[in-house]
């Protein structure tokens, strides 16, 4: 389909991270050098490098080097799953790992194989992204990355003029807040009803919280509902979940979470870092 079309460029996201960036730039610049990939890098902690593709620079932007996903990681420096691509150039590229591939483990990551290859052929350039990034593809990362919105200065902007980031529309009402309700530090989203306490938490749309219902430093999705006397404090609640009366979840320590439209009895306790309903096998965000 990309042959079939036939684009100057082809452009390839990865879908758990947020930020702003206008794809235009990168790719003018890509089509303005010799290279074959041109890789959005930015700088993340040496302590995290670890989980990302680890590049080194020379001169004129050109990659000298990239390790994908390295024990120990060279520098500070990685790409952050933006690419802008030659069509013809990695699509030959695949083409030629895929005969060669393994058929168990066939053309695994990108990192694994094509982009090695390109910056061995000297053909990988970069383009430094120096604003706000956070890869989200983890519940620490997904978890902080809202409680960064709620900062006093929040290091993103969802409602820049001329550049709001866009979500799934809906027909909700406005958000209402309820007489006697305490609400301190929080972003609501239409629909949401707020009816009992709710401090530094990310509250989405058609969400309900009874009076009597306590809500700290959490993130709590689309239509949950959360009866009087629950306390939930540092989760993530999944969509359409509704929390009995008198329910705990979280606390001080590690984010709990409660899976979608999960339905958590009265007096249910859901512990820090714990997860409703448990499950032998532990997710792939821990």
């Amino acid at each position: 389909m990309i042959r079939e079309f036939d684009p100057l460029a082809l452009v390839v996201i990865s879908a758990d991270a947020g930020y702003k960036l206008d794809y235009r730039d990168v790719v003018e610049r890509h089509l303005a050098s010799d290279a074959s990939v041109t890789m959005v890098t930015t700088r993340v902690d040496k302590a995290d490098a670890s989980r990302y593709g680890v590049v080194q620079v020379g001169d004129n932007d050109a990659i000298t080097d990239y390790a994908y996903k390295p024990d120990e990681p060279a520098s500070d420096l990685v790409t952050n799953e933006v690419f802008v691509f030659t069509p013809d150039r990695v699509l030959d590229l695949l083409d030629e790992l895929a005969e060669q591939a393994d058929e168990d483990s066939g053309l695994e990551d990108l990192g694994d194989h094509v982009l090695p290859k390109l910056v061995a052929a000297g053909e990988a350039r970069e383009h430094r992204f120096e604003g706000y990034w956070r890869d989200v593809g983890t519940v620490p990362a997904y978890w902080e990355s809202h409680m960064d919105l709620l900062a006093t200065d929040p290091p993103i902007d969802l409602d820049e003029p001329g550049w709001r980031i866009q979500t799934q529309g809906g027909r909700s009402a406005a958000a209402g807040i309820a007489k006697g309700a305490e609400v301190d530090n929080c972003l609501l989203s239409p629909g949401c009803h707020i009816a009992g306490a709710v401090r530094n938490s990310v509250i989405s749309p058609d969400v309900r919280i009874e009076a009597g219902a306590i809500v700290r430093d959490s993130v709590l999705l689309h239509g949950v509902v959360v009866r009087a006397g629950a306390v939930i404090e540092r989760a993530i609640i999944d969509q359409r979940v509704e929390i009995g009366g008198d329910v705990r979840v979280g606390g001080d320590g590690d984010i709990a979470l409660v899976g979608g439209e999960s339905q958590v009895p009265s007096g249910t306790v859901v512990p820090p870092a714990g997860r409703y309903p448990e499950s032998e096998e532990s997710s792939d965000q821990d």
